[in-house]
């Protein structure tokens, strides 16, 4: 018998698993997440800041209120992090120990998700010069070579000039948190990105 008991009306509880309410972030059924009873039904929650704005204020997420845009910001909202409670900051951000973006302690402070914006514009820029640069550099492996026609060291000048301004332009925020988290001392993903991005760009360009 199933264990898992998915109530007929409910289109947070699946049978393939939970969705966040807040966040709307798919949790599994065998994780061992925060979750919180309301009106009779278990609502469960990816980490326990969603679970806390969504017990000061829960039908603001189940009308979805949260997904409006709010008309003006309401004054005196701190940032704080979904991963880290101990950071609490006056103006939005980036969490100074794991990096992600800081959220409001507000519902409907800023619905606006900027960083999505940012990075999904920084992405679709870098579409213009990852394209050709995976034709170029991939292509001898499904019979598309274009290094006889533009020869052997103009191909490698061409892949470092499409290069640079995805690693160095839309690539930046990784750095910049990277280093951020290096000059904390507080080491994350962030950290990881940098030095293996990093290190394979720095040799690329003494190799060309």
């Amino acid at each position: 018998m199933n264990e898992h008991v998915v109530p007929s009306d409910s289109k947070y509880n699946s049978a393939d698993g939970y969705v966040d309410p807040v966040c709307g972030m798919h949790v599994a059924h065998d994780a061992d997440k925060p979750h919180l009873n309301w009106n009779g039904e278990d609502y469960h929650f990816c980490c326990n800041g969603c679970r806390e704005k969504f017990g000061q204020d829960p039908w603001f997420f189940l009308s979805g209120n949260h997904k409006r845009k709010a008309e003006s910001p309401v004054e005196g909202a701190r940032y704080i992090c979904p991963m880290c409670p101990e950071i609490d900051e006056a103006e939005p951000g980036t969490c100074p120990i794991c990096g992600m973006a800081l959220e409001p302690d507000v519902p409907g402070t800023d619905t606006e998700n900027h960083e999505l914006i940012d990075f999904t514009r920084r992405f679709r820029w870098s579409l213009i010069f990852a394209i050709p640069l995976v034709i170029l550099s991939m292509g001898p492996m499904v019979g598309f070579d274009l290094k006889p026609v533009l020869g052997a060291r103009l191909s490698q000048w061409a892949e470092l000039v499409l290069a640079i301004p995805i690693v160095l332009w839309a690539g930046l925020p990784f750095f910049e948190r990277g280093l951020a988290s290096m000059q904390t001392r507080n080491f994350n993903m962030w950290t990881l990105i940098t030095l293996g991005v990093g290190t394979a760009f720095v040799y690329s360009v003494i190799a060309v």
